[in-house]
């Protein structure tokens, strides 16, 4: 009778130290999936507020003031075409710093002539897409190589214009937004720029 209360005992000392192990296996890989999962970090898209996007009648307006269901320029087969917000994007006091691109006009003869157009200066976060010749490009990965897309308002024609220079880390703003439209695409500051 004495073996049978020993053995007894051991075998509930055996299963009570598998079931902590299994309790402690399960914690830790629960605990590991929560450091990765807050380890990821979630790439934010967005303009300052007070960015200019081109509305489908050709005026502008600031990116704080659009609404949804209004509609916006933007480009489609090198045309010029107008879709529809269907959704805004706010930022309260966002973490990343915006990206400067400035543009100048690709049909420039020479670097001089070029030199002497008025520059374009698009702002948005390093992840942000814009539209290129080549296709969609982060801004952080433009180089002097790309042309972007620019929607001239006085003759409702599509241009073509290269990246200049791209300053990392211009400034911090308190306030960021980003649209949503049917097209995928909008006009900001008349360049073709991607939801994301």
């Amino acid at each position: 009778m004495y073996k049978i209360v020993i053995a007894t005992f051991f075998s509930f000392i055996s299963v009570g130290s598998f079931a902590q192990n299994d309790d402690k296996s399960d914690s830790n890989l629960r605990s590991e999936v929560t450091f990765k999962v807050s380890e990821k970090k979630k790439r934010y898209t967005y303009f300052p507020a007070n960015a200019p996007v081109t509305m489908a009648d050709g005026t502008t307006k600031s990116i704080a003031e659009v609404k949804i269901g209004e509609h916006v320029r933007t480009c489609k087969d090198g045309k010029s075409t107008v879709t529809q917000v269907k959704q805004i994007d706010v930022y309260n006091q966002p973490a990343s710093t915006l990206t400067a691109l400035y543009l100048r006009p690709a049909d420039a003869k020479n670097d001089r002539e070029s030199q002497h157009a008025p520059a374009l200066l698009l702002e948005a976060t390093p992840h942000h897409l814009v539209q290129t010749k080549r296709g969609k490009k982060r801004m952080d990965k433009l180089s002097k190589r790309d042309i972007l897309y620019h929607y001239e308002p006085a003759t409702g024609l599509v241009s073509t214009w290269k990246v200049g220079a791209v300053q990392a880390n211009a400034r911090k703003v308190s306030k960021a937004y980003n649209l949503a439209t049917v097209d995928g695409t909008y006009l900001v500051d008349n360049v073709m720029v991607a939801n994301n």
